[in-house]
């Protein structure tokens, strides 16, 4: 502060110094019930923003503190001012109580925000403005004298009642507070100390006043029971242009109180009642609702007390924001982006600009509306959210209420975005007929994104134990007069360990026989004993949980394996139970409990379940274990002969979708992924002050020495109004969506004629548009490079890992932590094809639907194993009335791909997209009458059911159908072959200091391909940037 200038008073100046000495106040208070959410979101647009980081503050009292003070007596205690004369003021202010957070989350100090205020005269206006930044404005009054009962108050003031043109500023009433009933005598106070006491146990009683238990609330307590009011205010002056700041900080004032002369806390009851003021928006800024609310707490105080010199906590004046290139548009560049950008004040340490190739964001979960085919959705595959996603729902729920679209539009809330699904179906091919396997998953507790207790691998351990018992009961039930759970226990070995776990039980139970219900309650009991911290297992005890759970498999295969071949019920519960047997053993022998899952990533999950017993004729290689190779499309190469997947990642994976989902097991979104995910996401950051540049494509990244040097990209076309003026989205019945194809009248006129000419891929590796551009302009495509220094200072690396080789083949020669990775984590392309029919499933012949749910199916005959019908997604499509689909099912797997020619190959995406769809129309044809009884014969489906607004017939009618191949790098799904986790890095593990990457194939702690990694990439990266989340749910197994 030294260096900064002399204030320069000019001749007759009102400004004062300080301090400020204010006497005689008579002050009247009420609390007034605000919303929180809205007073942290004003905390954010204010104080954090400003913060920056340094500090952080909270909104810790949804109510705020409303006072009316008449002050007597003001002046500055500085001669050359006192000397000038006195004043007296109002001032009405709304306070909110806001808590300094330390590193840990607890509150470490405590200020009152003036938020608004209101002053009844320019002298004290001026000096709060100018000396704290009080954001002061004038108003007029009514409110008792120091004698008179304090009955009524008010309040108006200057500003436009609703912003139009046409308004003209005028006085309108903003706040009035009365008294409708006296209750008791008001009660004296007879000090600030004894004021604040009687307060906080009236405050106290009330539950929602403070969201904190009673340690908490004593903290609290002890940081205020102090004679001063502690003051935090953001001071600013803005440039000529009202656009920059030219100073900009946090100030603390304390109000330290001189003298109390007289007090109460009054025994009236009153009501407050605001006003809609478009210029004073108290309902948006504090959450007070308009019209007539309580006002508690009231109380009065005569009294002096004195303002001291601020003292500056964070100084925002000068910003040097650090460039950050990102680079690619999936799940994990947003993620980062998103996370870089949620907290306040990210806009003065960071300018982040998107490159993305093409017209659209979304990478692997790209979806795109055909304009030509009714607006319908396409999609790169099916994309469907487990209930576990935490991380990811999170965010998508923040993006929605960032968004606040108005209450129905489409997909107004992340609720209407995402329906529970709770309806699973499993394909099993039984002698050669197909049958289906029906799971109908029950609702859990809470809903995605929220915080509840984790699940450590013990909880989970216990929670399937449970699940498994409940299973026995249903086993045996349905075995009905034929089980009999009573009959002793033969095998002497399993005698033998069933008398030494009774000896440890039996003061549990009246009576303890050998038999297998007795075998199973002493199992119950000893899950249930044994502590959550899986180091402190002994060894006896977890051999003795592993012979238990052996025993009692034993005996249910002994007794019951005659007939699962022909009951599908009792051999579905069997194998159920079998594979929980499996799996709960497994991880005890293992030490999966104390190690994590990471412990059992040196063997596919087949050979493991092998391992620990599985019954190989009906648990290995069963719908249930198959469907899960099916969703990470676990073969390498595409080959469905080479199964192979890391026996912990999978089992997590299995274990936090089967266990750790909130509400339902599966939520569907509501429209594409696109307009459902990457539209807010989008426009949440576009409004935050993130810029895009589409149409760019990645080249290659250089590195000198230890970081990222240049970045070289070719721009793809010329947009017409600059390169971050492109908006990339279309409106379908009142939603934002991406298109299939780019905008073609928002690039140059002749590059976009020969972009439909030649029907150019721009999001295509083998495309033809660089040689077709320079065939036709007589020059190359313009290439651009990113300097270090100048045009970023960071870069997150979000296209995906089958690019690292093509875009870093200098880093993956320099890095050999990148070069391992590229080698060792596998990519498979995978496949899908979308057909909308005008039957519904019911007239199909699938009529499995409990509680009206359609499927989704897995384990079905490849090579399109995966089914869902998506029926919600069509009242998002503008199909004619009288050719509207019943039905669109969505189909998708791996592709046996392994073979990639050159880039300058242009026919190789068609043909790839010639074998998907060779591939769909041979499962139609011939397969799909597993699923679809009604669609005709073996040989002979019915084309007429697809539905075709060209008119074509047979076959013919599937070209009008949706289908891809998705081979180009940034679209291969991410595999978890054996052993391959641990050569994943982390984001910042590449070598290079200043380069990040992000993607469900680094090193998250889930390890998988899916949105929550990728999420978890995304957030990972924020943090190793920014310091932002510190937590990040589900990445350790502990």
């Amino acid at each position: 502060m030294s260096n900064r200038p002399d204030y320069i008073y000019s001749g007759g100046s009102p400004v004062m110094h300080t301090p400020l000495a204010l006497k005689k106040a008579n002050m009247y208070g009420f609390f007034l019930k605000g919303k929180r959410p809205l007073l942290q979101k004003t905390v954010e647009e204010t104080l954090n923003t400003v913060a920056c980081g340094n500090m952080t503050l909270k909104a810790i009292s949804p109510y705020v503190l409303t006072t009316f003070t008449e002050v007597g007596h003001a002046n500055s205690t500085v001669n050359v001012d006192k000397d000038k004369g006195w004043i007296t003021e109002v001032d009405i202010v709304t306070w909110v109580m806001i808590g300094q957070m330390d590193d840990v989350g607890k509150i470490s100090h405590v200020y009152w925000y003036p938020c608004h205020i209101f002053v009844d005269n320019g002298m004290a206006m001026i000096n709060g403005r100018e000396l704290y930044g009080y954001p002061k404005y004038l108003c007029e009054y009514d409110m008792p004298g120091l004698d008179d009962d304090p009955l009524h108050f008010s309040m108006s003031a200057q500003g436009f009642k609703t912003f139009s043109p046409q308004t003209e500023i005028a006085l309108h009433p903003l706040l009035e507070v009365n008294a409708t009933n006296r209750n008791s005598a008001h009660r004296p106070v007879k000090s600030f100390i004894d004021f604040l006491e009687q307060a906080f146990e009236v405050l106290s009683s009330m539950p929602d006043f403070l969201d904190f238990d009673k340690a908490g609330w004593k903290e609290i307590i002890s940081l205020l029971l102090k004679p001063r009011i502690p003051q935090i205010f953001l001071k600013q002056f803005p440039d000529s242009a009202g656009i920059k700041a030219v100073y900009q900080a946090l100030i603390a004032a304390p109000a330290n109180i001189d003298k109390v002369h007289s007090g109460a806390i009054l025994g009236h009851e009153y009501e407050a009642t605001l006003h809609a003021f478009d210029s004073f928006p108290l309902d948006k800024t504090l959450g007070i609702g308009l019209g007539n609310s309580p006002a508690i707490l009231a109380y009065n105080l005569y009294f002096d007390f004195t303002v001291t010199p601020g003292e500056e906590l964070v100084d925002n004046s000068q910003v040097q924001p650090e460039k950050i290139a990102i680079l690619g548009g999936g799940v994990g560049a947003m993620s980062s982006a998103f996370h870089l950008t949620n907290q306040a004040g990210w806009q003065n340490k960071y300018d982040i600009t998107i490159y993305q190739m093409g017209w659209r964001l979304g990478g692997k979960g790209a979806s795109g509306r055909n304009a030509e085919s009714c607006e319908r959705i396409e999609e790169h595959g099916l994309h469907i959210w487990f209930g576990f996603y935490d991380n990811a729902f999170a965010m998508i729920k923040e993006a929605y209420a960032a968004l606040d679209r108005p209450s129905g539009a489409p997909l107004a809330t992340w609720q209407d975005a995402f329906k529970p699904h709770d309806f699973i179906a499993l394909s099993e091919n039984i002698e050669q007929e197909w049958k289906t396997w029906s799971l109908m998953f029950p609702t859990l507790p809470g809903e995605p994104g929220t915080a509840l207790a984790s699940l450590t691998p013990w909880k989970m351990a216990v929670a399937a134990w449970d699940w498994l018992k409940q299973l026995l009961l249903d086993f045996h039930a349905l075995q009905g007069a034929n089980s009999d759970t009573r009959e002793p226990i033969k095998s002497e070995e399993s005698l033998c360990w069933f008398r030494r776990l009774a000896e440890d039980v039996k003061e549990d139970f009246d009576e303890l026989d050998d038999d297998m219900d007795s075998a199973v309650e002493i199992l119950h009991r000893l899950f249930h004993r044994t502590s959550d911290l899986s180091v402190s297992h002994s060894l006896s005890r977890r051999l003795l949980l592993i012979q238990g759970l052996n025993v009692v498999r034993e005996l249910i295969v002994s007794r019951f394996k005659a007939e699962l071949g022909s009951h599908d019920k009792l051999r579905h519960l069997f194998i159920t139970i079998d594979l929980g047997f499996t799996i709960l053993s497994g991880m005890l022998e293992d030490g999966v409990l104390e190690h994590g899952f990471d412990i059992i990533n040196d063997i596919d999950f087949y050979a493991w379940l092998e391992k620990h017993g599985a019954n190989k004729k009906y648990t290995v290689h069963s719908a249930p274990v198959r469907g899960f190779y099916d969703l990470v499309f676990a073969y390498e190469g595409g080959d469905f002969n080479k199964p192979n997947v890391e026996a912990g990642t999978l089992l997590r994976a299995m274990l936090r979708i089967g266990l750790c989902y909130k509400g339902s097991i599966m939520y569907k979104m509501q429209a594409g992924m696109g307009d459902t995910v990457f539209t807010p996401l989008y426009e949440v950051l576009k409004e935050r002050g993130v810029k895009f540049k589409f149409f760019h494509k990645v080249d290659e990244l250089i590195p000198k020495e230890a970081s990222i040097e240049e970045i070289h990209l070719t721009r793809q076309v010329t947009v017409v109004d600059g390169d971050e003026s492109y908006d990339p989205l279309v409106d379908v019945k009142g939603l934002g969506c991406w298109p299939s194809t780019p905008l073609y009248s928002q690039i140059e006129p002749q590059q976009a004629a020969l972009l439909q000419e030649g029907n150019i891929n721009l999001e295509s590796n083998w495309s033809s548009w660089p040689e077709l551009y320079e065939s036709a302009f007589g020059r190359s495509l313009p290439q651009l490079t990113l300097k270090k220094g100048r045009d970023f200072d960071h870069v997150i690396f979000g296209i995906s890992l089958a690019s690292i080789p093509l875009l870093c083949p200098k880093l993956v020669a320099q890095s050999p932590a990148l070069k391992t990775t590229t080698q060792e984590v596998k990519t498979v392309v995978t496949q899908a094809y979308q057909v909308w029919l005008n039957q519904n499933l019911e007239q199909l012949g699938w009529t499995d639907q409990p509680e009206g749910q359609e499927p989704v199916l897995s384990g079905f005959s490849e090579p399109f194993d995966t089914w869902a019908p998506m029926d919600q997604l069509l009242c998002r499509e503008e199909w004619p009335l009288d050719n509207k689909p019943r039905n669109v099912s969505y189909f998708c797997s791996a592709m046996p791909l392994t073979h990639f020619p050159p880039v300058d190959d242009y026919g190789f995406p068609e043909r790839c997209n010639r074998q998907a769809k060779d591939n769909a129309i041979e499962q139609l044809n011939q397969r799909i009458t597993g699923l679809w009884p009604n669609a005709g014969s073996v040989g002979n489906f019915k084309w007429e059911f697809l539905v075709d607004l060209s008119g074509l017939n047979g076959e013919a009618r599937f070209d009008s159908q949706y289908w891809r191949a998705n081979i180009d790098p940034s679209e291969h799904y991410v595999m978890s072959v054996v052993n391959s986790s641990q050569y994943r890095i982390d984001t910042d593990g590449s070598g290079f200091n200043n380069l990040y990457m992000v993607g469900d194939w680094i090193k998250t702690g889930l390890n998988a391909g899916c949105v929550e990694a990728a999420v978890m990439a995304g957030m990972q990266c924020s943090r190793a940037v920014a310091g932002y989340p510190k937590i990040i749910k589900g990445e350790t197994d502990f």
